[in-house]
């Protein structure tokens, strides 16, 4: 039994990939997302703790790999886990390093967003962006997250569902026309030409059986050609209990 900590994506000669990096007692364990790879497991609504960040870069598992209900941690991990204060709002967080203010569009929903300054592009990948620009650069936290939040007072979404990221978007039309309500500028980027995969296709589903060669992964959800999976946090992957139509 593991469960799902993220997809988690890094930059190749060819394009960005994504590994899905799984907890399990005592560990981690981490599967390569190649199109074309195999996969016959299934996606539960059972959760398991994650494990927690001690440090930027680190990552340590669950002393118990214990059962959760909602979430991805438990009470335990969350109160070591060094993000846990930024992910509430905390007033009293302050992270060192510059910031950014951009807009991303994923399907035809646009939402705005603060990201390390360095991470740009991966922060738009890792949420499945379709096309995004960069508005504000070299920020300090505080005034990065003064700036989002201005912009979400105005009537930009902080957050797009999993549900509302596909289909993939036609055309860059939502993010220019937000971009001219606001008096925006940047230069926009077509998200994804920066990957490896083809587009996603099919209905999301937040669990049941994933069987067959991977297609795409975009941003936290990946897919067979058939459906579309999103591999939420703290979910358990096991070995199907489901019969698929190959079974048959």
């Amino acid at each position: 039994m593991q469960s799902v900590v993220k997809v988690a994506w890094h930059s190749s000669s060819d394009g960005w990939k994504a590994d899905l990096l799984l907890a399990e007692p005592g560990g981690f364990e981490r599967w390569t997302l190649s199109p074309g790879r195999s996969f016959n497991f299934e996606l539960s609504d059972e959760r398991r703790c994650t494990g927690y960040a001690p440090s930027s870069g680190e990552r340590t598992p669950c002393p118990e790999f214990r059962k959760i209900s909602s979430g991805s941690q438990c009470s335990e991990c969350r109160g070591k886990d060094i993000y846990s204060d930024y992910v509430r709002g905390d007033e009293q967080t302050d992270l060192d390093g510059d910031f950014s203010v951009y807009l991303a569009q994923i399907s035809d929903n646009v939402k705005v967003g603060v990201t390390r300054s360095e991470n740009i592009p991966k922060r738009w990948i890792e949420q499945g962006a379709d096309y995004a620009v960069e508005i504000l650069s070299g920020l300090q936290a505080r005034v990065a997250l003064e700036n989002e939040s201005n912009l979400s007072s105005k009537g930009l979404a902080e957050r797009i569902r999993k549900e509302d990221k596909l289909p993939s978007a036609e055309d860059s039309r939502p993010l220019e026309k937000a971009m001219g309500q606001h008096d925006l500028d940047g230069d926009m980027v077509d998200v994804n030409e920066l990957t490896v995969y083809e587009e996603a296709k099919g209905e999301i589903s937040r669990k049941g059986l994933f069987q067959g060669e991977l297609k795409s992964v975009k941003g936290q959800i990946i897919g067979n050609g058939r459906m579309a999976l999103a591999l939420t946090s703290g979910k358990v992957v096991k070995n199907p209990e489901q019969r698929g139509l190959n079974s048959f």
